[in-house]
Order: C-alpha cells, then sequence, then structure tokens
C-alpha cells in the first residue's frame, strides 16, 4: 500500500472514533479533541503526500499553509484551523496550561474534521478498483 493511502486509512478510523465517542460520550473532550487532530492531521498528510509533497510541518496550521499553495481551501478551514489551534498544546520547556474543550467546542471540531474529510473526498476519486484512490486535478 502506497504511504498516503495508509494516512487517509488512518485518518477516517480516527473520524470514525471521535464520531462515536463524541456521540456516546464515552472518552472525555481533550480525548476526543486529540483524536480529532489526529484526524485532521492525517488528511492533510494524505492529500500532501499523494500530490507528491512530504510536509514540512506535523502542525495542522503548517500543514494548512502548505495545502493553500496546492489548492483552493474552502475560506472557513482558516477560521477552523486557528480555533483548532487554542488547544494546541506544542513541545515547550515551559509548562503549558491545558485548555480542555467544552461540548459545544467538540461539536465545532467535529464539524470542522467532518468538512476537511470531505472536501478531501472530493480532491480524490475512487477508481474503478476497490480501494484504489487517484486525485482529481
Amino acid at each position: 500500500m502506497m504511504e498516503w493511502k495508509s494516512y487517509y486509512t488512518e485518518a477516517a478510523d480516527y473520524s470514525k472514533v471521535a464520531k462515536g465517542a463524541s456521540q456516546k460520550k464515552t472518552l472525555g473532550n481533550l480525548v476526543i479533541y486529540n483524536v480529532v487532530a489526529m484526524s485532521i492531521e492525517n488528511y492533510m498528510t494524505c492529500l500532501l503526500m499523494k500530490t507528491g509533497f512530504i510536509p514540512e510541518h506535523a502542525s495542522i496550521s503548517g500543514m494548512f499553509r502548505e495545502l493553500k499553495k496546492l489548492y483552493e481551501m474552502p475560506a472557513e478551514f482558516q477560521a477552523d484551523v486557528r480555533f483548532m489551534n487554542r488547544f494546541m498544546n506544542f513541545c515547550s520547556l515551559e509548562v503549558a496550561h491545558v485548555i480542555v474543550p467544552t461540548d459545544e467546542e467538540v461539536v465545532r471540531m467535529i464539524g470542522f474534521m467532518t468538512s476537511l474529510e470531505a472536501w478531501i473526498v472530493a480532491c480524490l476519486a475512487i477508481e474503478s478498483k476497490p480501494g484504489q484512490i487517484q486525485v482529481l486535478n
């Protein structure tokens, strides 16, 4: 399996877990946030790698900037990326305050993840063979 496909599969798996956990309230909001972030990061990595680019940055905002160079991204994604960054706890020597998202914020995160997922799928086309994905442009 090509590496980008494994990122796509992982992103879809994280997305499914995040949506299920959010609906069933089985995981805490901080855990759901982290699963959503993993899904978003993997979706972005998938598309970057499929188009031949290895992401220079692992952050959502870094990959978003890279994708914007290659694709016309939906305008609302910029605000959603900034929103997600509010909760990021980047590596630092200083102790960072952990922000636990509210239920409403988790709903917004799931909404962004779902919109990004749909946009990524729209950038990819399913070939006639099962499991084969190809970029449209």
